[in-house]
């Protein structure tokens, strides 16, 4: 005889079936919801323009119920000369990431962003209605960052016509900005050294195979102490396979967008001494420092004797850069072997290549504009910790990378740690089109005969330039101008 636990199921098979019935339950719905809607739109539509074709064409969409079968009206387009379906484009079913989603994308996404593509499709079987494979994850992914990438160029669009503050637009009287670079591993195919197979191929030097992602951060400062802890306020993150004056470019471009450029008084720039940042903080009249951690990090990896370390540290808590210098002098000098008086040497050229940069603004008694209410100052290096966001996802699980896939995953994990999928998607206005102020040239017959009045005297009355457009920035200054020096017929003898 079978017991009551013998023939009763247990919760977590009672929870799967109950899941499974629901998911069923809400695609059906869904399915009622959107033959409803479809008669709608045919009911209401213009008819003028849109020509009934067929109602029996079938499609599939995948949400986080499971996949969808329905059908729906199918018209022809008179004013566009095309095909569409009306009840697609009302409710914005094919939104570019295939026939899925958008809220399932967007679970796909996240699940992709903390974990390999194999697991996060797992993941997404186990926990929603749906079915789909590890490629297909990845197809989705892709989709999702080429439309931030259509955004991006959108919002690049904007910022030469010189429309800024789309995403946010915070006022602040200085910016902090760090920049860093994190080696990411490529794939096999492009890993490949000249003159060399792939299996048994030599390393030449620990970077062989591996490419840089230029990244950076932005924000206003920290948030007062709450629990003993600052949080960094107005955070923008970005990084990219790009090159790094392409990099500065795009960067710059997310910054007009994000802050309000025009108020800010003062930025300083921190970095690790590379060339590129260094370039970037002097286009910009930043102030230059160098990475307090990678200052330290440079006198550990350099110096293994502990008293020798401690010099050097209470050299440069004296804000003393000449003694620093003096002291890894003293240390080459009496170096015990050849590869520790490289090390030292290295160490040197290092800090002497950044004198200008080496103490940070506090150790310069550098003095800030008055931080906005419940903001404060602190001592940089928020780089170093967002690094991990890269790196935990496209480094650190032996993973590599094509040039276009590590770009879009970088991408994605910048925008969703910083400014938000919903803040980087959301909706653009068009730029302004451009209005010509320079007049057709006169042919021979229309030129005046000469000066004062008669042919041609009218163009003093005419209108200022931009008067009925958008203005701009750069408009603006050129009303400015003519309103400071109007025009005249008068000429000096």
């Amino acid at each position: 005889m079978k017991t009551i636990t013998e023939e009763s199921l247990d919760f977590k098979t009672f929870e799967r079936n109950l899941f499974k019935i629901m998911c069923q339950i809400a695609c059906g719905l869904i399915r009622e919801y959107l033959l409803i809607r479809d008669n709608v739109i045919c009911t209401l539509r213009d008819k003028q323009r849109y020509r009934y074709i067929d109602k029996n064409r079938e499609s599939t969409i995948k949400s986080l119920f499971g996949e969808i079968r329905f059908k729906r009206r199918y018209y022809f387009d008179k004013e566009l000369n095309k095909y569409v379906f009306l009840l697609d484009e009302t409710l914005g079913i094919d939104s570019g990431y295939g026939l899925v989603s958008e809220n399932l994308a967007e679970q796909m996404v996240n699940e992709a962003t903390d974990k390999s593509f194999r697991k996060a499709a797992g993941t997404i079987n186990n926990f929603t209605g749906q079915h789909i494979s590890a490629q297909g994850l990845w197809n989705v992914v892709q989709k999702f960052a080429e439309q931030i990438k259509q955004q991006e160029s959108r919002l690049s669009e904007l910022y030469d016509c010189g429309i800024t503050g789309q995403l946010g637009n915070v006022s602040t009287p200085v910016l902090f900005v760090e920049h860093d670079e994190i080696w990411i591993s490529r794939q096999r195919e492009q890993r490949r050294a000249p003159g060399t197979v792939v299996k048994g191929a030599k390393m030449i030097g620990k970077k062989v195979g591996k490419k840089p992602i230029c990244a950076g951060t932005a924000y206003i400062g920290w948030s007062e102490p709450k629990g003993g802890r600052h949080k960094v306020e107005s955070k923008l993150t970005y990084a990219s396979f790009e090159k790094s004056s392409a990099f500065l470019e795009k960067f710059e471009m997310l910054l007009n967008h994000c802050f309000d450029m025009d108020g800010v008084q003062q930025r300083i720039t921190n970095g690790d001494g590379e060339g590129w940042i260094r370039t970037a903080a002097e286009k910009n009249d930043s102030i230059l420092q160098l990475n307090p951690f990678h200052r330290s990090k440079s006198i550990v990896k350099a110096v293994g004797d502990k008293e020798d370390r401690s010099l050097l540290f209470e050299a440069i808590k004296e804000k003393d850069v000449d003694k620093t210098l003096e002291t890894i002098c003293n240390l080459i000098l009496k170096a015990p072997d050849e590869k520790t008086q490289k090390k030292l040497v290295e160490l040197y050229n290092y800090f002497y290549n950044n004198m200008d940069s080496f103490l940070t603004w506090q150790e310069r008694d550098i003095k800030l504009p008055t931080p906005p209410k419940g903001i404060t100052y602190r001592e940089m290096g928020v780089q170093e910790s967002n690094n991990s966001l890269y790196a935990q996802r496209m480094k650190h699980r032996k993973g590599s990378w094509s040039d276009n896939g590590g770009d879009n995953m970088a991408r994605i994990l910048s925008y969703r740690n910083s400014i938000g999928f919903d803040t980087i998607l959301g909706t653009l206005p068009e730029p302004e089109p451009i209005v010509d102020i320079c007049a057709d040239p006169l042919s021979a017959t229309q030129s005046p005969k000469h000066d004062g009045k008669g042919y041609g005297a009218n163009w003093l009355y005419a209108p200022m330039p931009f008067e009925n457009t958008f203005k701009t920035n750069g408009r603006k200054a050129i009303r400015g101008m003519l309103r400071q020096h109007p025009l005249s017929l008068r000429t000096s003898v």
